[in-house]
C-alpha cells in the first residue's frame, strides 16, 4: 500500500509536527523515516511501516502556491475564511483529497480569547472536514516574574459547543486533550478522564488510513464530556450549569435531542450582560436590559448569548418593535415567530473600530450551541467605523469579504440588528435574505498543489535554516526552538553539558524593545569548545529587514530566560517533570546570527550593516529543487562555529553549505 499526503501548515513547525504526529500513530508498525527529498521549500519525506511507504509533501505557509487550499475548504461548503495549523489532504490520480484539519494549542484559551478558534471548527463542520483541536490540558501559567500561578480555563460552554455540534453536523471536530509537559501529578489525577493522548493517535492513524474511527470517535466525546463536567465543577456555583446537568446535557444531545429545549425546560439560568464600552448607546443598553427579563443563559449566566424561549419571544418582540419604530414588517414578523430564538451580543469593534479579534468566534460558538434549526439574532453595538453601515446596507457581500468579523457574523446569524454610537443609517435590521442573495453559487473544482511557492520569502528562510541544522548538521547540533511566522513560542529547550538533561523554559516572555528581542530560532552546538554554545538567530526575508545591534539582544534574552529556572526536564526519553535546577550561563557560550535571502548563487559578502551578530546565514534559491547556504563569519567564534558546521553537514541534493569570511 502507498500513499500520498500532501500536509499544508501555517509554517514547517506545524508541518513537522504533523509528521511526528504521524509517526508516533503508526508506531505499532513503524519501520523509519527518510528525507528531506524533493525541494527545500516543499521538503518531502518518506515513512515506511510493516504494511505501506507513505509519502508525505511539506507546504510551509497558506497563500503561497499556485491554488489556495482555504478556496477549496469554501468550495466543499466552508462558511469562513478560517485557516487551521495544518490540513492534511491525500493524493489520488493527480486530486488532493481534504482528510482532516489540525490546530495545535499550547494552552487552553480563557476569557473571550476561548472562543476565537470557534469559527474554524463551524467551517470545517460545515464542509464535512474533521477538526482535530489538540489542546494541552495540565499545565501553569506564569506571571511577569516567572513564577507559577493557576491556569485560567475557559467556560464550560466552549468545548460543549465543539462536542454539541460535532454531534449534530456529523464531523468530528473538538478539542482533544493531550498531557501538557508541564502537567504535575495533581492536574494528571484531576483530568485523567478527560486526557486523550491515545486516542489521539488512534484517530490520526484511523484518519490518515481511511480506517472507520466511529469507536474512537465515541470515546472522544466522552473525553470532552469529561472535561466539561471537571471544569463546572471549579465554577462559581450558579454561574453555569452543574456537574450533573453538563453529564445529562450530553446524553441528551448525543440522543438526538434539543440542547434549547432542555435549557429552557431543565437548566434555565438568570441572565444579564454589561456592556464595558462608553460608547454605548441609551436604546442598546435598554435592549440588553429587554434580554435580561425576557431571556434566559444559554449555559451560563453572563456569557454574551442568551435564549428568547418560543413562549415569551412575541413580548420581547413587540418590546423591540417599540425601541424602533422603522422596522420592516418582515423583520417584525420573523422576530415575532413561535419558536426559541437565540441571541449573540456582539461588541465586535474597539474604541477606534478596529474589530476586536476575538468577537469574530462568538456567533459561530453561539450557531455552534444551538444548532442550525433555531433562530440567531446577532445584535452588534461596538463603534464599527461609519462607513461600515452603508456598506451592510449597500454591499453587505463585499463587507464579508474584506471582513472576518462581518463574515462571521453574516455567515452564523439568522437576523442583525444593529444599534452603535457611529451608526446613522436608517436601516437597523436585516434579515439573512439581505445578505446571502449576494453570495454566489461556488462549483467544487479539483486541485493539485504544485510544490513550488510563487515567491520565495521569510517561511522559506525558516524552513530551510531548520532542516539544515536540525536534521542535516549532525549529532552535535539539536535545535531549541523554531519560530517561524505564525509560530506561537511555546517553549526553548536548552541541554545539559553532558546532553543528558533537556531543560525548557516555558510560556516565554514577550520582552522586546532596546535592549532584547526574541529569536526566531534557537540551537544548540558542541564540539567547537569545552562549553556548549547556544546561538540564536534572526531570520527575516531581506537583509534590509534586520535590525542594528540585533546579535547582544538576541543573547540578551536568552540569558534573561536563563537567569530564571527552567518550567520542565526531562532525562532521555523519560517524561517531563517540573523542575527548580537553576542553570548557570557561564557554563554556555553564547552567540548570535541573522539570516536572509540572497538573490545570487554567486557569493558576494553582506553590506555590513552593524548588527554585532557572529554569523550571517545567507540562504540562496538558486534552483526550484536546490538551496545554498553561504554562512558568513564575523568573530573568530562564528568561524568555528562555521567550520564545525560544514564539516559535519551531510550535504545532499537539496541543500548545501559553505562557509565564507566576512572579516
Amino acid at each position: 500500500m502507498n500513499r500520498v499526503l500532501h500536509i499544508h501548515g501555517d509554517n514547517i513547525v506545524e508541518c513537522e509536527r504533523t509528521l511526528s504526529l504521524i509517526e508516533m500513530a503508526l508506531a505499532r508498525d513503524f519501520v523509519s523515516t527518510n528525507g528531506p527529498f524533493g525541494s527545500i521549500t516543499c521538503p518531502m519525506f518518506e515513512i515506511e511501516t510493516t504494511r505501506e511507504r507513505m509519502q508525505l509533501v511539506m507546504f510551509p505557509g497558506f497563500g503561497r502556491w499556485d491554488h489556495n487550499i482555504l478556496d477549496s475548504i469554501i468550495e466543499r461548503g466552508g462558511l469562513l475564511r478560517e485557516a487551521a495549523d495544518v490540513i492534511v489532504t491525500a493524493v489520488e490520480d493527480g486530486e488532493e483529497h481534504l482528510l482532516f484539519a489540525i490546530e495545535f494549542c499550547g494552552a487552553l484559551p480563557a476569557g473571550n480569547q476561548a472562543w476565537q478558534r470557534s469559527g474554524r471548527a463551524y467551517s470545517f463542520a460545515a464542509a464535512a472536514i474533521p477538526y482535530l483541536y489538540i489542546s494541552e490540558l495540565g499545565g501553569y501559567e506564569l506571571d511577569r516574574n516567572r513564577t507559577r500561578k493557576a491556569p485560567r480555563m475557559p467556560n464550560p460552554a466552549v468545548p460543549f459547543s465543539y462536542l454539541s455540534y460535532s454531534i449534530k453536523a456529523g464531523t468530528p471536530v473538538f478539542p482533544i486533550f493531550v498531557t501538557a509537559p508541564g502537567a504535575d501529578s495533581n492536574s494528571r489525577e484531576i483530568f485523567e478522564t478527560a486526557f486523550a493522548d491515545q486516542e489521539l493517535l488512534d484517530f490520526t492513524r484511523q484518519l490518515v488510513r481511511g480506517e472507520d474511527a466511529q469507536e474512537t470517535y465515541e470515546v472522544l466525546k466522552k473525553r470532552v464530556a469529561s472535561f466539561v463536567s471537571i471544569r463546572s465543577k471549579s465554577a462559581r456555583r450558579g454561574e453555569t450549569l452543574t456537574a450533573e446537568q453538563w453529564e445529562e446535557l450530553f446524553r441528551h444531545v448525543n440522543d438526538g435531542g434539543s440542547l434549547t429545549d432542555y435549557i429552557i425546560e431543565k437548566a434555565p439560568l438568570p441572565w444579564s450582560k454589561t456592556a464595558y464600552i462608553e460608547a454605548l448607546t441609551n436604546r442598546a443598553k435598554e435592549v440588553m436590559d429587554l434580554g435580561k427579563e425576557y431571556g434566559i443563559g444559554l449555559t451560563s449566566k453572563n456569557l454574551p448569548m442568551c435564549l428568547i424561549p418560543a413562549k415569551d419571544r412575541a413580548r420581547f418582540a413587540a418590546a423591540i418593535s417599540e425601541k424602533y419604530k422603522g422596522l420592516s414588517q418582515d423583520f417584525r414578523d420573523w422576530l415575532s415567530n413561535e419558536s426559541t430564538l437565540a441571541i449573540c451580543w456582539i461588541m465586535g469593534f474597539k474604541p477606534r473600530g478596529d474589530d476586536a479579534r476575538p468577537d469574530r468566534g462568538l456567533p459561530p460558538l453561539t450557531r455552534m450551541l444551538v444548532g442550525e434549526d433555531v433562530d440567531l439574532l446577532s445584535f452588534v453595538y461596538g463603534p464599527a467605523p461609519k462607513s461600515t453601515w452603508k456598506d451592510l446596507e449597500e454591499k453587505p457581500g463585499d463587507l464579508a469579504e474584506r471582513n472576518g468579523l462581518w463574515e462571521a457574523i453574516l455567515d452564523a446569524s439568522s437576523g442583525l440588528l444593529v444599534d452603535s454610537a457611529t451608526d446613522s443609517a436608517e436601516t437597523r435590521a436585516y434579515l439573512r435574505s439581505h445578505w446571502e442573495k449576494q453570495i454566489a453559487t461556488v462549483t467544487i473544482n479539483s486541485f493539485c498543489v504544485t510544490p513550488e511557492p510563487r515567491r520565495v520569502g521569510e517561511n522559506d528562510v525558516d524552513t530551510a535554516l531548520h532542516l539544515a541544522l536540525s536534521r542535516l548538521a549532525g549529532p552535535d547540533v539539536f535545535e531549541g526552538m523554531c519560530n517561524p511566522p505564525g509560530g506561537d513560542w511555546s517553549g526553548v529547550s536548552i541541554l545539559g553539558g553532558d546532553r543528558s538533561v533537556e531543560y525548557r523554559w516555558l510560556s516565554l516572555p514577550r520582552v522586546s524593545g532596546a535592549n532584547m528581542k526574541r529569536p526566531d530560532h534557537v540551537f544548540q552546538i558542541f564540539g567547537v569548545e569545552s562549553r556548549p554554545i547556544i546561538l540564536s538567530i534572526e531570520s527575516k526575508e531581506s537583509q534590509s529587514g534586520v535590525e542594528e545591534n540585533i546579535g547582544p539582544r538576541l543573547i540578551a534574552y536568552i540569558k534573561y530566560l536563563m537567569a530564571s529556572p527552567p518550567s520542565i526536564s526531562r532525562e532521555g526519553a523519560a517524561g517531563w517533570q517540573h523542575t527548580n535546577k537553576s542553570i548557570n550561563p557561564s557554563e554556555y557560550t553564547f552567540a548570535s546570527a541573522d539570516a536572509f535571502i540572497s538573490r545570487d548563487d554567486i557569493y558576494k559578502p553582506v553590506i555590513e550593516k552593524s548588527t554585532k551578530t557572529d554569523l550571517t546565514f545567507l540562504v540562496c534559491f538558486a534552483e526550484r529543487d536546490s538551496c545554498i547556504i553561504s554562512i558568513e563569519h564575523h568573530s573568530k567564534l562564528g568561524e568555528r562555529i562555521a567550520n564545525h558546521i560544514s564539516k559535519n553537514f551531510k550535504a545532499n541534493k537539496i541543500l548545501s553549505i559553505r562557509v565564507m569570511s566576512g572579516n
